[in-house]
């Protein structure tokens, strides 16, 4: 009986020991998840749509070839005046893709590339000259697409950025020549039935851009952007073929061209929600 009393007391013992230590445990919480700062580093692709205009200027530099002699009046055009075409505004749309990178918490800098498919066109009378049947001689323009590869700097607001771009622009531009009296110092078709000329051209141009933005990223990893780009192709010499001549007479073209967009990027990466202990 005494050896009973002697386990039961200790079973007792042991008993109240563990339960006074279950009740010392502190009551712990589970972790929360924190939300980080969105970061911009990482590469992106997008698409972009909007409207653009062009000023384009037609200097006559009274150079032709195929006819000695006849440089004096080339085009129709008076000799160093220059001619200036505005385009109406017309539709751009394209994509662009590059790389950001996010330093000392709010700075970034990136490199991007974008091509722009453009209806940019535009024309203007010779204000010097008629053309033939009492109708004007006109010069027109027409920007097929515009390009460029730029480095950028921005300052951003967790998800928002503003930033400003440079760099390399590039464009397709077609231009051409309609109811001139002559091209390169001939009259166009044979005398006595002397018809009007027209002539066409198409060139590459390459140049300058600069522009700014706005951005903000609405999700993970989905981007919105503003933006507002310039760009600017100085004087190039271009050559207009007369069939009747022939000759060929050139004319010097300086373009600049503004775009306005609105698009959106997918971003590779984005900022998701983590865990903080």
């Amino acid at each position: 009986m005494e050896r009973l009393l002697l386990a039961m007391s200790a079973l007792i013992v042991a008993g109240s020991a563990q339960a006074a230590d279950l009740a010392a445990r502190p009551y712990t919480k589970a972790p929360v998840a924190a939300a980080v700062p969105f970061s911009w580093t990482g590469c992106y692709v997008g698409g972009h749509i909007g409207g653009g205009a062009s000023k384009t200027g037609f200097t006559d530099p009274g150079i032709t070839t195929g006819a000695p002699g006849l440089g004096f009046m080339t085009t129709g055009l008076v000799p160093g005046d220059r001619i200036g075409v505005n385009s109406d505004v017309g539709v751009v749309g394209g994509a662009q893709a590059g790389c950001d990178y996010q330093f000392s918490s709010n700075w970034l800098i990136g490199v991007a590339g974008d091509f722009t498919a453009t209806d940019i066109r535009g024309i203007a009378n010779d204000p010097f000259f008629g053309g033939k049947a009492g109708n004007p001689a006109t010069l027109s323009t027409r920007t097929d697409w515009v390009a460029s590869v730029t480095g950028r700097v921005g300052y951003t607001w967790d998800r928002f950025l503003v930033y400003g771009k440079g760099g390399v622009g590039f464009a397709h531009d077609r231009y051409s020549l309609d109811n001139f009296a002559f091209i390169g110092g001939v009259p166009c078709g044979v005398f006595p039935a002397f018809t009007a000329c027209s002539a066409s051209t198409s060139t590459d141009r390459i140049g300058w851009t600069a522009g700014v933005g706005f951005e903000w990223a609405f999700a993970p990893n989905w981007s919105a952007l503003v933006e507002y780009d310039h760009y600017g192709f100085d004087s190039k010499r271009v050559g207009f073929f007369n069939p009747s001549g022939p000759t060929t007479a050139f004319i010097d073209i300086r373009q600049d061209i503004d775009i306005v967009k609105v698009g959106i990027n997918y971003r590779f990466g984005g900022s998701p929600v983590v865990a903080k202990y």
